[in-house]
């Protein structure tokens, strides 16, 4: 047996995938006690802590020289948008449109890095985003509409939905934008450094949100202090801040961008099929076709995963 896959780029995007599907299932259900902004602020200081003691660990620089204070703003307020921001809409989705639907909505997250490229850094379009684009809106369309007035099978209102779904599709495109506004920095730079700042950026807005609200201070305390909520929250920051986000740097390491996006996009596959079991989501004909699409619309969206399924037809690229 060659093992020697066990080592490549793709073994760790997959994982990276699967990591991502249990720490949304952790996180879901961490959201039933923590509220959203406040489960960001200890996910991120769970994550900046592990990624600074791992530094440390590696004797890597937390100020390279080649990095600037240019290099620096841009990661911190990327950091901001696609962490601080972005996070805590995708909590709030998540709570409201339960692990399945969010799923769906997951599927977005490409074909958004590319047109986020197109408009910010001026990196080619292919027709084929727009294919990826319409059976993106097909999918969620699918995968949310419910043939009973008012409310859902899972007992959801339709504006609950609604409103979860706009949050999801709000919290996938302030990623992007986070990702895409770091990328040039990110390609001339340190994996390591950069993600720990760029988890900086997101933790110092999260510490100023929760101090202004004597709530979230109050819930903030709540959270940070030993309790039963460790059981769930600690694994979910662990597996969703460190470990997934540790073999994404891997995956990006050893394989193509493009490939290693590809591969990302099955955790919406690994997502709903986590959910049926450890959640009690439903899962329905309409959700698994919506995230057959979905994932579909995601490969397309990559000109790898475009090349792989038109060559399978004898179809060209555009």
């Amino acid at each position: 047996m060659d093992l020697a896959w066990l080592q490549s780029g793709e073994f760790y995007s997959t994982v990276c995938a699967l990591m991502w599907a249990v720490a949304v299932i952790l996180f879901r259900k961490s959201g039933e006690h923590v509220p959203p902004v406040v489960l960001n602020f200890f996910k991120g200081s769970v994550g900046l802590l592990l990624f600074v003691l791992s530094m440390l660990v590696l004797g890597l620089d937390f100020f390279p020289a080649e990095n600037g204070w240019r290099d620096w703003a841009v990661l911190l307020a990327s950091g901001a948008i696609g962490i601080g921001i972005a996070d805590s809409l995708f909590f709030e989705a998540l709570n409201r449109l339960g692990a399945g639907r969010q799923a769906i909505i997951d599927c977005l997250y490409s074909p958004l890095v590319i047109l986020c490229s197109f408009v910010y850094l001026r990196e080619p379009l292919s027709v084929w985003l727009f294919v990826a684009v319409g059976l993106m809106a097909a999918a969620i369309l699918i995968g949310t509409y419910e043939p009973r007035k008012g409310t859902a099978r899972d007992g959801r209102g339709r504006r609950e939905v609604a409103i979860g779904i706009s949050l999801g599709i709000a919290s996938m495109l302030l990623m992007a934008i986070g990702i895409v506004m770091a990328k040039p920095v990110l390609d001339r730079s340190g994996a390591w450094w950069a993600t720990t700042a760029r988890l900086f950026g997101g933790w110092a807005l999260l510490a100023f949100q929760s101090a202004l609200s004597r709530t979230h201070r109050r819930d903030v305390k709540r959270c940070f202090r030993p309790s039963g909520l460790w059981k769930v929250t600690v694994p979910a920051a662990f597996v969703g801040t460190y470990l997934s986000l540790i073999f994404w740097i891997l995956g990006m390491k050893y394989t193509f961008t493009n490939i290693a996006s590809v591969l990302n996009q099955t955790s919406s596959l690994f997502i709903l099929l986590l959910a049926a079991p450890l959640l009690g989501e439903a899962l329905t004909w309409r959700k698994s076709a919506a995230i057959l699409i979905g994932m579909l619309g995601g490969v397309l969206a990559t000109p790898a995963g475009a090349r792989l399924l038109l060559g399978w037809t004898g179809l060209s690229i555009v």
